[in-house]
């Protein structure tokens, strides 16, 4: 997974805005990607502020580059917070919604699950 860009709503402040890129913002060694900050620090870095508010309600996420393992295809997919990440990073397969559509229509068929 790679991350491609980050969407912030343009409605938000400037300092909001600063605060998303610093939640998102990955560092690459060796081309792996990882977060500058982890959840704690970005926490202890941003207590005790307004933004903490905006960001609750703000709309924001991020979109990554993943490489389907099925099709090999890249296609993108949009992480809204750092559990989707992980979520993503230790499901069993990453796939891409039309791998996923002809999977679905397979078990309907077969009625059996494939993993």
């Amino acid at each position: 997974m790679k991350q491609k860009e980050i969407y912030i709503d343009p409605s938000l402040s400037f300092e909001t805005k600063n605060m998303v890129e610093t939640y998102f913002s990955v560092k690459t060694v060796n081309d792996i990607e990882g977060f500058i900050y982890s959840v704690d620090e970005f926490l202890v870095k941003y207590k005790n502020s307004y933004m903490i508010n905006d960001l609750r309600s703000a709309k924001y996420y991020a979109i990554y580059k993943v490489i389907c393992e099925s099709c090999t295809q890249e296609f993108e997919m949009i992480i809204r917070n750092r559990t989707n990440i992980y979520n993503q990073l230790n499901s069993n397969i990453t796939i891409c919604n039309g791998c996923r559509i002809f999977q679905t229509s397979i078990e309907g068929v077969i009625g059996q699950r494939f993993k």
